[in-house]
């Protein structure tokens, strides 16, 4: 009975880090978005001849805007696959069924 208690609480922690993961994984998809809509705006050269903007591309801030561009969606990309791990494994050990597994 302990162990099953045991179990049962460390799948609410899992779920509750999950739900914590969330807003965190939301977050840090706009802020990809909004590096990947600067790095638009400075490097993509079609889409600066479509807005008309004709001068020339900063090859410094590119390198830096698509470094900065990578980080940042392999910062969502691991909090996104932690939110879903953890939530998975969490309730995979709350429902029922469970303790017939061990």
């Amino acid at each position: 009975m302990q162990e099953q208690t045991s179990s049962f609480l460390k799948g609410l922690i899992l779920i509750f880090c999950s739900l914590v993961l969330l807003p965190t994984s939301l977050d840090l998809m706009q802020d990809h978005d909004d590096v990947e809509s600067q790095y638009e705006r400075e490097c993509d050269i079609q889409y600066r001849a479509l807005t008309g903007n004709f001068s020339a591309i900063d090859t410094e801030l590119c390198s830096e805007l698509y470094d900065e561009r990578s980080r940042r969606l392999a910062l969502f990309i691991g909090c996104l696959a932690a939110f879903v791990i953890s939530g998975l494994v969490g309730l995979v050990i709350v429902l029922p069924g469970y303790s017939t597994l061990e």
